[in-house]
């Protein structure tokens, strides 16, 4: 089934439940590339540290939004940057002290189509979950994600204030994600609705769910993943991302 095809029978599905149809979705490199994020990371750090690391500063120089993948350092060496780089401890430093964060996570932009999906979703009928594995921060919401999130669903225009939007965030951000979600389906599951499509850029959660909501159309959106999730896919529907043809979009 090509990407039209799976997009379309998950609104079909949608209008045709006879119970609350719920879709869950991820958001990092799902509705969100976090692409951006990471090379901006990149560019700062070059910015304000470059000058002990000149090898990192013509590297980052000449980086763009299309070099960035799963691992940044991968990234970075991929483009020339020698693992044995001095530059490599402090960065990582760095960037895992501004990569979770509000300030952050609030730069990122949608996968494309992403947008108009998830509204066309919520038109048609269904609770859009939110389930990420971003951390929600202090009960101020001062550090972790939850502010920059909020801001990013909402500033690039996916519903959120409105009936029917769930955000569910980790309140441990020390918590696997594998774990966190697993327990976030007991969640899911207590509202009394039918999840009827699953998104997620991570095999091992896409499956997951396939285990735990066989009936659903659980979809794979395959940008960028952890190189070492084996889990299977040949039962999943798989994506690129959200993008449709002008005659699929109703």
């Amino acid at each position: 089934m090509d990407q039209n095809s799976i997009l379309q029978q998950v609104l079909d599905t949608i209008k045709s439940s006879n119970k609350l149809p719920i879709v869950v979705f991820d958001l990092d490199d799902t509705l969100f590339s976090t692409a951006r994020r990471n090379l901006i990371i990149i560019q700062n750090f070059s910015s304000d540290s470059g000058d002990a690391y000149p090898d990192f500063v013509e590297i980052a120089s000449k980086l763009s939004l299309l070099d960035m993948n799963w691992s940044v350092t991968a990234a970075l060496e991929k483009a020339g940057l020698s693992p044995a780089s001095p530059s490599i401890k402090p960065f990582v430093e760095y960037w895992g002290s501004t990569f979770f964060t509000n300030d952050y996570d609030a730069l990122d932009l949608p996968n494309p189509g992403a947008v108009d999906f998830a509204k066309a979703c919520h038109d048609a009928g269904a609770l859009l979950y939110y389930l990420t594995g971003r951390a929600i921060g202090d009960s101020g919401l001062n550090n972790g994600m939850g502010q920059g999130t909020v801001l990013a669903l909402t500033n690039r225009g996916f519903p959120f204030w409105r009936g029917r939007c769930e955000l569910h965030l980790k309140i441990n951000a020390k918590e696997q994600d594998s774990e966190y979600k697993a327990r976030a389906l007991t969640d899911i599951k207590s509202l009394q609705g039918k999840v009827v499509a699953t998104f997620d850029n991570e095999p091992s959660n896409s499956f997951m769910f396939l285990n735990h909501f066989p009936d659903a159309l659980n979809v794979w959106v395959k940008t960028t993943w952890n190189p070492q999730d084996k889990s299977p896919t040949d039962n999943l529907y798989t994506i690129s991302d959200f993008s449709r043809t002008a005659n699929q979009k109703q």
